[in-house]
């Protein structure tokens, strides 16, 4: 494995954490702010990492489009994460609920979002011709790899599974 490509795993890693994290947020929709703001950063991260030109707007509009072809399909059970964050808005129990399923489906999305973009930059990729569409089922699957390695990383070591070491 090259350098470059540790480095880019080691972002996609921090950056999944991040997210999870502002997921926690208890003011809907800030959260998602928060989140979206973090995926840009990541891949404004990736994007030093490959030597490449960074263009927030053009980010912006990629990673809405992405996520936006996958919410509707949202997979490994994990809830969208405008719902996540709007039904804090529900006393008690809604945050109770927001609180739970955000954090997950953040860092979920977040991860496959920094695999996605990984893949296309290691295969001599830039922003210009990143085609969300043309990722969608790459997207879908690192979704449901990150979310099983998610469940992985929370089984108890005694159920003789052990966990699973995160890779990006």
């Amino acid at each position: 494995m090259t350098e470059r490509l540790n480095q880019a795993k080691s972002v996609v890693n921090r950056y999944a954490m991040l997210s999870g994290g502002a997921g926690l947020i208890p003011v809907p929709l800030a959260d998602v702010a928060a989140i979206t703001a973090i995926q840009v950063k990541m891949i404004a991260d990736l994007a030093k990492v490959y030597e490449l030109e960074f263009k927030k707007d053009r980010v912006k509009s990629v990673v809405t489009s992405l996520l936006g072809g996958f919410v509707p399909t949202a997979a490994a059970g994990v809830a969208t994460g405008a719902a996540a964050s709007y039904v804090k808005s529900v006393p008690i129990a809604g945050t109770i609920i927001g609180t739970i399923t955000l954090p997950a489906f953040a860092y979920v999305a977040t991860r496959a979002v920094g695999r996605v973009f990984t893949t296309h930059f290691e295969s001599g990729g830039t922003l210009l011709n990143f085609n969300p569409e043309a990722v969608r089922a790459q997207f879908e699957a690192e979704v449901q790899k990150a979310a099983e390695e998610k469940g992985a990383d929370k089984k108890p070591a005694a159920s003789g599974t052990g966990s699973k070491a995160a890779t990006a």
